[in-house]
């Protein structure tokens, strides 16, 4: 993986890596990947086209379930 954008590194949220995939020889030479950070640390990662692509469907209704930071209240309104 190459080096993290630098605000991804300073800010939380959701930070996707397209990765590289050479189209003349139809392989990928960097899978893409998702990270998201959360104002309370937690990070969660997905690696590969169909675990980034499912993650980024709804990573803060995934995120709420397990954050020991959020409270009662934040959890339910995240879904």
């Amino acid at each position: 993986m190459a080096s993290r954008w630098a605000p991804a590194e300073q800010f939380f949220g959701l930070h996707v890596d397209l990765g590289d995939y050479h189209t003349k020889r139809e392989i990928w030479l960097r899978l893409p990947v998702a990270t998201f950070t959360c104002r309370h640390g937690c990070e969660h990662i997905a690696v590969s086209t169909a675990d980034v692509a499912d993650f980024t469907q709804s990573p803060t209704e995934t995120h709420a379930r397990t954050c020991p930071g959020a409270t009662t209240h934040a959890q339910e309104s995240h879904g």
